[in-house]
């Protein structure tokens, strides 16, 4: 994943609402997805993500596709390796650190088998994580030793 500094891209936006990439750049067409283009490529403020993201008009959306990847995991009883599906809530830490953690860590990492999604509107960061199970286990074990949590 190419850096970005302060602004996510559409891959930062597929990967985390599940969102297909004709739907986003429908969205920006109809003007719900504000951005800049720079060198050719749309970048977003976090504060324009965190709007898109609450929108009326695409909330239900993601909410439906964070849902069906939990619902699809409990609907398949032909898995052919061992798998896992995960909701994590973190609360207390800022969401986008949260976002950037995972979409970084899945995308330069050996995660191959993951399917991810995160919400960051409500107050307590969601994060959902689909596929094989060791994947999903160390991924989570990362995120532990770089933000461990007082309980």
């Amino acid at each position: 994943m190419q850096d970005t500094g302060k602004y996510y891209v559409i891959n930062h936006l597929l990967m985390f609402t599940g969102l297909s990439d004709r739907t986003i750049r429908n969205y920006i067409a109809s003007g719900i997805l504000q951005g800049e283009k720079i060198n050719g490529l749309w970048h977003f403020t976090p504060e324009q993500v965190e709007e898109f993201v609450s929108h009326p008009a695409v909330r239900p959306g993601i909410l439906a596709k964070n849902n069906g990847l939990v619902y699809d995991f409990l609907l398949d009883h032909k898995k052919l390796k061992q798998e896992m599906c995960v909701i994590l809530d973190i609360p207390y830490m800022d969401k986008k650190t949260v976002a950037e953690f995972f979409c970084n860590n899945i995308n330069n990492g050996d995660y191959n088998n993951i399917k991810f999604s995160f919400d960051g509107v409500m107050e307590t960061s969601r994060v959902i994580l689909k596929g094989n199970a060791v994947e999903v286990l160390q991924l989570i074990n990362e995120y532990n030793s770089k933000f461990p949590t007082s309980n």
